[in-house]
């Protein structure tokens, strides 16, 4: 790398919530990663059953963009981005959540292979994957 250059990053994110107003929560969280990434490509907003069959169903959605952040950076502006929206310890707890943000793919690497294998991200990535 050139010196004084910064290496952009591919990312794909996966977004839930199951409480509050679901699709506002989503939309908003969207709107806040198309702000640190470029180019970005975004599924539709659509609801799934929780994964333990037991809580509340949740709307998603996955996005894709090049971000010039390191992992680490845009992580923790997640983190942050979620508890703005209330997720705290007990929410946690509770199974409440008003906005989940996970970083699923990050430079062609599957981080969270578990994610990745669920139906709620694929729904989404499918709409996302670039036509070949």
């Amino acid at each position: 790398m050139i010196s004084g250059t910064v290496q952009s990053s591919i990312v794909t994110l996966s977004f839930g919530s199951n409480h509050g107003d679901r699709m506002r929560n989503v939309a908003a969280a969207i709107g806040w990663f198309q702000t640190v990434a470029t180019g970005c490509r975004v599924s539709s907003i659509y609801e799934t059953p929780d994964v333990t069959g037991h809580g509340a169903p949740y709307m998603n959605a996955v996005a894709s963009g090049c971000t010039e952040l390191d992992y680490c950076a845009l992580n923790r502006l997640a983190k942050d981005f979620e508890v703005e929206y209330g997720r705290d310890a007990d929410c946690r707890k509770r199974g409440v959540v008003p906005i989940d943000i996970d970083i699923v793919i990050w430079k062609s690497e599957t981080l969270r292979p578990l994610d990745f294998s669920r139906e709620f991200f694929q729904i989404g990535y499918r709409e996302i994957l670039p036509a070949t």
